[in-house]
């Protein structure tokens, strides 16, 4: 598949239903042919973020897709009648990208993370990816969660060829470097968060089990507490109840309440 993939609606945004080989189907299509485009890898924080900054909404409205990264999105998709709807994971969507880009030859670049996590990550993949096609390494210099447009770096990006560009920033600096950066890029570009360390092994992901309850995040916020309290106090509430009035209102317009 290379179409465009089915959408739900979770707390206002479109988010793409499907599984994850659609769904990177999907996105392999948009990156061979070459067009200006940005895929959001969305959770409940960066969903629950654009319910309260109509600028960051607009960010992910500007997407050419939005996957379900967290459980409870891929359940407010299900909930909502969509069975095939499945949980799209960063660390899970870029994996099967990188393979899928080696086997055709097609052109990736890395830009994020700080100088040892990437050169963690280019060891890794060139043990486990020896024939992948690397366009571009590039740790930049720490941004602000707003960046401007840099003309050179979306020159830089696009004179190497790359075509499938991996952006790994964090929510929401990467979503907006995305925004601003996609027009000038010659490529597809996806923000994919702590999966570059996820990727090398620096970080440990939840077991299955655990992820399969939906529980991955208390998994992250006991490995770092201090980094990632206060967002998932504040927006996995905040999701929760922005949830639950989508579902009401969904299920109010169909008669089910």
């Amino acid at each position: 598949m290379s179409g465009t993939p089915a959408s739900v609606p979770v707390i206002g945004r479109k988010v793409a239903a499907g599984s994850l080989t659609t769904l990177g189907e999907a996105i392999l299509g948009l990156a061979r042919k070459g067009a200006p485009a940005y895929v959001c890898v969305a959770a409940t924080h960066p969903l629950s973020l654009a319910r309260t900054d109509p600028d960051f909404a607009a960010v992910l409205d500007g997407a050419a897709m939005v996957l379900p990264d967290g459980k409870p999105v891929s359940w407010v998709q299900r909930l909502k009648g969509h069975a095939a709807a499945e949980q799209v994971a960063g660390p899970d969507i870029a994996p099967w990208l990188i393979a899928r880009a080696e086997a055709e030859g097609l052109p990736v670049y890395f830009f994020g993370g700080l100088p040892d996590e990437l050169e963690a990550l280019k060891k890794a993949l060139a043990e486990r990816h020896p024939k992948l096609r690397v366009a571009g390494w590039e740790s930049p210099p720490k941004l602000p969660e707003r960046p401007d447009f840099d003309p050179e770096t979306a020159a830089r990006i696009s004179a190497s060829g790359a075509k499938l560009v991996f952006v790994g920033l964090g929510c929401p600096r990467q979503e907006w470097w995305m925004a601003r950066h996609s027009a000038g890029i010659d490529a597809t570009l996806i923000g994919i968060g702590a999966a570059f360390n996820f990727m090398s092994g620096r970080l440990e992901r939840a077991p299955a089990w655990i992820r399969s309850l939906g529980l991955e995040w208390l998994h992250r916020l006991i490995a770092e507490p201090r980094r990632l309290g206060a967002r998932y106090l504040v927006h996995n509430t905040r999701f929760i109840w922005f949830a639950l009035l989508d579902l009401c209102a969904h299920w109010g317009r169909r008669g089910r309440i």
